[in-house]
């Protein structure tokens, strides 16, 4: 037998072997507390299973890493291997954050300055954190300007003493002083490591930042066993802590619906795979609370849902809804269409009421993918954004180009995911593939 026939033989076979072991797992669960689903009413025994999960610090971290050289060149820098933002987290942990005071800043145009200095790394977080998140992410204990929002760390390579927090909504600029300050471990993990520098750069306009891709980016596609969570076992964690509550469970129009008592209700659509739950114990609480309040408890409630989190970061924050937004990652890229909104959505509103909504599925493990499937090359969104508006898209409705992963399912296999690099588009308040968007055109 010829190497090239054995490596086709080696990847049916490794497969295969990967889908049984999944299906003997999702027997097991699926034949022990979720066969109560079809009662109309039953007890419930609480969950005493234990749930991996990660620490607020990891789910809060920036997701990109961009470096700009002396000469003004952006890239954007990432390891399959090791993840180059928690390497700089590490590294900042290690420097003391003595103050912190806000810059007089005069202009837009100074602000991207700033933005786009030489000798600079800048870590991107997708949407705004406060500096009472940072000292949590960072291990600081900065005193002043706790609720001040940001979303960007820019890192001079050549200042000693300094980085900075910017605020693109208001073009703020925060300067943090430093004692400790060191690079030589990242200058180190950069140039040890094999690094991905993909050409980006980032642009400054009308209260936002950016990042725009300015060559073909060519991607890794990538395929999952998935998991998926057992409704019944979600319903013991969420409806019945305690162990001592009696759930009761309904069909109505294919969808789920688990209650107990008069303040807690779970409805599961299965065709969708999707959960929405809504708890109003609180209700009595009329309280505002604070946006880093928000973020913290957003996460207890993340870990409570039971959500694999391997993958989880936070993804942004929906001022409208009052809802802190989680997505999965892979290498620093954001999964979309995993639900309808490709989220996890944790609401928290001004009366007490909580809300989640988020997927019962899941990535488990990567999957071998044949040689003609692992890369796929994509234009620059430069040329993306002349396509959209040559189709006849209004530019001044195109939000966000992200460069991301499409989930669906494979073809062959119900227990596996693919995942394909694309862009995602913006547009009239929802995100769209772009070739989606040119086929419809």
């Amino acid at each position: 037998m010829t190497t090239r026939k054995l490596r086709r033989l080696i990847l049916p076979v490794t497969l295969t072997l990967l889908i049984i072991l999944s299906v003997g797992l999702s027997v097991y669960i699926w034949t022990n507390p979720s066969r109560y689903e079809h009662e109309n009413k039953v007890s419930t025994a609480s969950s005493s299973s234990t749930l991996a999960t990660r620490t607020i610090d990891d789910i809060y971290l920036p997701t990109q890493l961009v470096h700009t050289d002396s000469a003004g060149k952006q890239t954007l820098l990432i390891n399959k291997n090791v993840s180059l933002v928690s390497q700089f987290k590490t590294q900042i942990s290690q420097w003391h954050a003595t103050s912190i005071v806000k810059v007089r800043v005069t202009s837009a145009k100074s602000y991207e300055a700033l933005l786009n200095g030489q000798d600079s790394y800048v870590l991107n977080f997708p949407d705004s954190v406060t500096v009472a998140m940072f000292n949590t992410i960072f291990n600081q204990n900065l005193k002043n300007y706790r609720s001040s929002e940001f979303s960007r760390v820019v890192i001079p390579v050549n200042d000693t003493d300094h980085l900075y927090l910017l605020n693109d909504s208001k073009h703020q600029i925060y300067s943090v002083r430093l004692e400790k300050k060191s690079l030589k471990m990242m200058r180190k993990v950069l140039q040890a490591k094999k690094v991905t520098a993909i050409a980006v750069k980032m642009t400054y306009e009308g209260n936002t930042t950016y990042l725009d891709y300015t060559q073909p980016v060519t991607m890794q596609h990538y395929s999952y066993l998935m998991n998926e969570q057992s409704a019944s076992q979600l319903a013991n964690r969420l409806l019945d802590s305690d162990g001592n509550s009696s759930v009761s469970v309904r069909t109505h129009n294919g969808e789920q619906i688990y209650t107990t008592g008069a303040f807690k209700r779970m409805t599961v659509n299965n065709k969708l795979g999707t959960v929405y739950f809504e708890d109003y114990s609180d209700s009595g609480d009329t309280r505002q609370i604070s946006f880093t309040t928000q973020l913290q408890k957003s996460y207890s409630h993340l870990v409570n849902l039971g959500v694999p989190m391997d993958n989880i970061r936070y993804y942004g924050y929906d001022t409208t809804s009052s809802s802190v937004i989680y997505r999965s990652y892979v290498e620093g890229f954001p999964i979309f269409n995993q639900t309808e909104n490709g989220d996890v959505r944790i609401q928290m509103t001004s009366n007490g009421l909580d809300r989640y909504y988020f997927s019962l599925d899941s990535l488990q493990v990567p999957v071998p993918t044949t040689g003609k499937q692992t890369a796929v090359t994509l234009p620059s969104s430069t040329t993306v954004l002349k396509q959209l508006v040559s189709a006849g898209y209004k530019d001044n409705k195109i939000g966000s180009i992200e460069l991301g992963y499409q989930w669906s399912q494979n073809k062959s296999s119900k227990l596996v995911i693919d995942l394909t690099p694309t862009y995602y588009v913006y547009y009239n308040g929802a995100w769209r593939t772009y070739t989606s968007m040119l086929n419809e055109s």
